[in-house]
């Protein structure tokens, strides 16, 4: 009888080494595929990025130089596309931080409590 329940009790020990084993390497694989799944998320939002700054950077010239032609000096057009811009960045520094918070909190609770 006592070699039965010492027989249990290591059977349960293995089992219990083999579940804490099994757990801990797929808490890493989830923590692996999220982190992999943010990174790639940030390297597609830098490169998508970078590419629509170079865009926005040549039609804002093209913008300036049409205004500033039509106004008889470049630096007419060069001066209301920053102004433009400042608007824009005062608008966008007033109303966006509460929103933009918003919007990553709810992206990024997404990937790690929804997977």
């Amino acid at each position: 009888m006592f070699e039965k329940i010492t027989n249990n009790v290591e059977g349960i020990q293995d089992h219990l080494e083999s579940y804490i084993k099994n757990s801990t390497e797929y808490y890493r694989l989830d923590i692996y595929k999220k982190s992999t799944k943010t990174f790639i998320a940030i390297l597609r939002i830098l490169l998508l990025g970078a590419i629509a700054l170079l865009l926005l950077f040549f039609l804002s010239l093209a913008v300036a130089f049409l205004i500033g032609e039509a106004y008889g000096n470049i630096s007419y057009g060069l001066l209301y596309v920053a102004g433009f811009y400042l608007l824009v960045f005062i608008f966008a520094w007033i109303f966006s931080r509460k929103k933009l918070e918003k919007t990553v909190l709810k992206n990024t609770s997404k990937t790690f409590f929804n997977d």
